[in-house]
């Protein structure tokens, strides 16, 4: 019986080892021969020649970045498998590996020492400054080598070891087009003088610098500007690409002068790496690894091979139990539709005996968005709505078969709904052709009934005939802010196509709803305060407030008419309690409604309402602020089945039971029994969770809502179609969250927009923090102990109980002897925050004494230092103006740096006749016009006191000549702030030009949890011309080196102090 199987070893496929594509982080061994870089979350090598590929590391964490020893027998590689990105060393041919650094901050490294004693890195330890650092490989000893005050990146030294090539500012390498100020410069710090020395700065991306044996300086760069954004209401067109736009690999002189390499068009060279003693480069373009001869070679493509194997389980074996997000009950209440894990399944309402009582079916089996089901009057039938052919549109199931069929065929839909009469299925639709359609229930052409193109998602109800819809409509230009705007309700008629506002005022309304006997349209409104409202359709004969509303169940269809003359003075406030959602009770004309994440009930007057069921922390139950004239619902008492806060409820078709959604869970309502008891519907889905599809589910999820949202429908120029294909190649490459969000940066990033950055998902490693001592150490000394350099005014070391003086020397911290090495925070540091440290110092007098304080964090390190900066600045203004001027530096534009600004602008301006406004260093937000609404104030008027000086009014007005400073660090809403400052003549700009980083976006969370932001909104300047990808110009430009700064110069702040003073005198 078992004579078959001996032949199985013959009848298996010959292993294969499949090329790869996609690898990333490459780096050459310094003799050229073999090849190490990234792939699949591990770091791997190869022949430089290509072939057969081999891990190196083996993680289920993210591995990368390797750096190659002087001897090639070890590769340093960057690892977040300790929940920070710390360095790590590794035998070249595979091993143990060894932590080197233990510090909170992000430590990647970037080349070795000559003799492989040290590891330079980017980052820094003690200073709130960016800079460039050692590690001793033996010791775990660091040195800071110099420090900057803008970002730093990529160092390498020089062959003859006598200098480090770094990049200075630089924007994500996945956007290698950008040009602006911060694009990466190349620069040269000498390492025997401390001199720096730009070594190219032409306005573009310096890429993946290298230094080659004989001393050429490689990178990518471009040539040639691509077009980008278009003016408001025009086109720049699809651009054509050649050599000179596409990143190439260049060799930089040193004197401006640059010698293109490769002659690509289209995708660009990426990962540059050279060997440090073999004339050979090697970088990836387009998945494909080439190598390069540096002695006048061309680009030849090598493939590498690998077999592979999962690290991790690709497909995930889960019962799920809990975690429904939508669900909708069938028309004769015996089945659940629902959605778990963006699936959809049934289960019965009424469950049989046996352990398989609570089985779900699936339904569905899509790895992208399956949502929103809707049972069709039939109760056969199943509408839903799913991203699968593109967006997200309107699909009908055959629930018997699972055979699916595509409805709608347009932009992204929501709110579907079945019409009064049965006959139709309503949904709203997005885009140019958005607005509210309506389809036959048993299949047919979709047809808007209303026309409303956009990106919104409109809120509609048809009133009991069918005849009108009551939706929503944006008022424009009524909120200060376009997303603060307000809303009115309109109704169409959809007899005559005709639409009209019925509330006809500048406030916040939403969840209309028809009362089913026709008379009334209630709403949820803002406009005297938040509650619920109601309007009634025709001409009362006794004032509103005074009508007492009594309900008539319908016993014939109801015919709707409606007097719209004066309909918005036939408005009445019901109750002060808010619905998020509302239904009403056809038998009783109870109105229920969902407000504070719980279930409430109120009469069909709207009065006395009470709550349902009862989540924790929940809005307490208004206060009648008069009698009520109807008694209330006693028989409703404490909370109903299941726990947490209500999500959705629906009513059933007979109007007997409603089926509610709480804490991710189903339960259903009995209406017509006492006490209306509720019971949850409990459910067993058995799901495969298939990882890789999922991945493609969400490369599909952001190209589509990139497809239907991205700001410019032009996309910047680009073929948005082509770089999916491009790109989705790179998807078997993936084997970490990390590289997922590579991929999806690589793909995005083609548009060269700014805030539309992705981050990895959920599912980083638990991670130490490292606490600060809060003084700064000198990098001369060599130990024992940590030698104190500065200690800034209002750390803990500067008060006289615990003091610390410049010179002192920590030899033991909590009793552990220290020095400037990474068992600093291992062993002493880290985690210890806020907690007593006692510090074992000794003195400049060579005496010793013990000093303790609770140390602090970085963080808060970093502001102590800024803050003192800010407070120089602004004495160098007043002493230097005679007190004339006066200075306030904005951080960003929020609410909370809005209210330092007022707070400061009037304290420190108020009898100043000049302002300084300091812009730099600000990442942005949206409060720019709010600030320049205080600063466009002009005095009308004189009050005064008795006995008092005149007051000029309003009080909160400059009137005064103002300078702003702006530079490569003010980002997004700190540039606008300039440029409408510039625009409404309030200021002379002086600094160096911004970055072009200017848009507004929003935030995406994909279905495999990966974070994403996507511009939605542009911003231009009134004369039509965009402000993203066009940095600000100053008025008066001028520079600041990292000598002028590290000396406390700020020749930017002088030139401003000197434009206000001839203003003033």
């Amino acid at each position: 019986m078992l004579a078959p199987f001996a032949f199985l070893p013959t009848q298996l496929p010959t292993p294969s080892a499949p090329p790869l594509i996609g690898a990333r982080s490459l780096s050459l061994s310094p003799d050229g021969t073999r090849l190490a870089f990234s792939y699949q979350g591990d770091v791997w090598t190869s022949s430089a020649k290509g072939g057969r590929a081999i891990p190196v590391t083996n993680n289920v964490e993210m591995d990368d970045n390797p750096v190659w020893s002087p001897d090639g027998e070890y590769i340093a590689f960057v690892s977040n498998r300790s929940g920070n990105n710390d360095i790590y060393i590794v035998p070249s041919e595979g091993g143990t590996t060894r932590r080197l650094t233990w510090y909170t901050g992000s430590d990647v490294p970037s080349d070795w020492s000559s003799d492989g004693k040290t590891i330079l890195l980017s980052g820094k330890r003690d200073s709130s400054l960016n800079g460039v650092m050692t590690i001793d490989v033996a010791s775990g000893k660091t040195k800071q080598i110099f420090l900057d005050m803008m970002p730093v990146g990529s160092p390498r030294f020089t062959p003859d070891g006598k200098g480090i090539l770094y990049t200075r500012f630089g924007f994500p390498w996945t956007r290698p087009r950008y040009e602006g100020s911060a694009a990466a410069q190349l620069w040269r710090y000498d390492l025997a003088t401390g001199q720096r020395t730009k070594v190219s700065a032409t306005g573009f991306q310096h890429l993946w610098p290298n230094v080659s044996a004989e001393g050429r300086v490689l990178c990518v760069t471009v040539g040639e500007k691509t077009p980008n954004s278009s003016p408001l209401n025009k086109s720049i067109g699809k651009w054509v690409d050649n050599v000179k736009r596409t990143p190439n690999v260049y060799a930089v002189d040193g004197r401006g002068g640059q010698n293109r390499l490769t002659e690509f068009v289209g995708e660009g060279a990426r990962f540059l790496t050279v060997a440090e003693k073999a004339p050979l480069a090697a970088f990836e373009r387009d998945g494909d690894v080439y190598t390069m001869g540096l002695n006048g070679g061309k680009p030849e493509k090598i493939v590498l091979r690998a077999t592979l194997d999962d690290k991790t389980t690709q497909e995930e074996r889960l019962t799920l139990t809990s975690g429904v997000s939508d669900m909708s009950l069938s028309p004769k209440n015996d089945t659940l539709a629902f959605v778990v894990r963006n699936e959809i399944w049934t289960v019965p309402v009424k469950k049989g005996t046996g352990p398989n009582a609570n089985d779900a079916t699936q339904l569905t089996d899509w790895a992208g968005l399956d949502e929103q089901p809707l049972w069709a009057p039939d109760g056969k039938t199943l509408y839903f709505v799913s991203d699968r052919n593109g967006p997200s549109r309107l699909f009908r199931m055959d629930v018997a078969t699972k055979t699916v069929m595509p409805v709608s065929t347009g932009g992204d839909i929501a709110d579907v709904r079945i019409t009064p009469d049965k006959t139709k299925v309503s949904f709203w639709q997005t885009g140019a052709d958005g607005g509210l359609y309506t389809v036959p229930v048993g299949g047919g052409v979709p047809t808007r009934v209303l026309s409303k193109p956009g990106q919104s998602i409109g809120t509609y109800d048809w009133s009991p005939d069918g005849r009108y819809v009551a939706y929503l409509d944006v008022l424009r230009r009524s909120g200060y802010y376009y997303w603060e705007s307000t809303s009115n309700l309109f109704i169409l008629d959809t007899a005559t196509g005709k639409s009209t506002n019925v509330t006809k005022l500048s406030s916040n309304h939403g969840a209309p709803k028809w009362t089913p006997d026709g008379r009334y349209l209630l709403m949820r409104s803002d406009r005297e305060e938040d509650g619920l409202y109601a309007i009634a359709l025709q001409p009362q004969d006794t004032p509103t407030a005074e009508i007492e509303m009594k309900y008539t169940a319908p016993t014939a269809p109801v015919k709707v008419e409606i007097d719209f003359d004066g309909i918005d003075r036939r408005i009445r406030k019901l109750n002060g309690q808010g619905p998020d959602a509302l239904d009403i009770d056809k038998q009783t004309g109870d109105i229920w409604f969902l407000s504070g994440g719980d279930l409430w009930r109120a009469p069909y007057s709207g009065e006395n309402p009470q709550r349902v069921t009862q989540t924790a922390g929940a809005t307490p139950a208004p206060t009648p602020q008069e009698p009520p004239r109807r008694r209330g619902f006693p028989g409703v008492t404490g909370a109903a089945a299941g726990t947490g806060p209500v999500q959705a409820f629906t009513f059933s078709d007979d109007g007997n039971q409603i089926a509610y959604l709480r804490g991710g869970m189903m339960n259903v309502m009995q209406l017509r029994r006492p006490g209306n008891p509720s019971e949850t519907v409990a459910f067993r889905a058995d799901w495969t969770h298939d990882l890789r599809a999922e991945r493609k589910a969400a490369y599909d999820q952001i190209w589509r809502a990139y497809n239907r949202g991205f700001y410019d429908p032009n996309f910047h120029g680009r073929d948005f179609p082509a770089l999916r294909a491009r790109y989705e190649k790179f998807l078997p490459s993936v084997g970490h969250r990390n590289e997922m969000a590579t991929v999806l940066n690589m793909m995005i990033g083609n548009l060269e927009s700014s805030h539309s950055e992705v981050s990895p998902g959920p599912g980083n490693p638990p991670s130490q923090s490292s606490a600060h001592l809060g003084f700064t150490w000198d990098p001369n000394y060599t130990g024992p102990g940590i030698k104190v350099q500065e200690v800034p005014v209002n750390t803990p070391g500067s008060y006289t109980k615990s003091k610390l003086n410049p010179g002192d020397v920590v030899n033991k911290i909590n009793g552990k002897e220290v020095q400037v090495d990474e068992a600093l925070f291992r062993d002493v540091l880290n985690e210890q925050t806020g907690r007593e440290v006692t510090l074992t110092v000794q003195g400049t007098d060579g005496k010793e004494r013990t000093v303790k304080f609770r140390a602090i964090s970085p963080g808060a390190f970093n502001s102590i230092v800024f803050a003192n900066l800010l407070e120089a600045r602004r004495k160098r203004v007043e002493e230097r103006s005679g007190g004339k001027l006066t200075y306030v530096h904005i951080a960003g534009m929020g609410e909370t740096e809005l209210r330092r600004f007022n707070q400061q602008v009037w304290e420190q301006a108020a009898d100043k006749k000049g302002l300084i406004i300091d812009v730099r260093n600000n990442g942005g937000g949206n409060t720019s016009d709010r600030i320049i609404d205080v600063l466009e104030r002009q005095p009308n008027a004189y009050y005064q006191l008795r006995d008092e000086a005149p007051m000029l009014g309003p009080g909160q007005a400059l009137a005064v000549p103002i300078a702003v400073l702006m530079g490569e660090t003010s980002y997004s809403n700190a540039e606008m702030f300039p440029a409408a400052m510039k625009a409404r003549k309030l200021a002379t700009l002086v600094g160096m030009p911004t970055p072009g980083y200017v848009i507004y976006t929003g935030g995406l969370r994909l279905v495999d949890g990966t974070n994403a932001r996507m511009p939605g909104t542009g911003a231009f300047t009134l004369e039509g011309e965009n402000l993203e990808d066009n940095g600000r110009q100053p008025d008066v430009k001028v520079d600041i080196t990292p000598e002028q700064y590290l000396r406390g110069e700020d020749p930017q702040l002088d030139a401003a102090i000197d434009v206000l003073i001839r203003q003033v005198r």
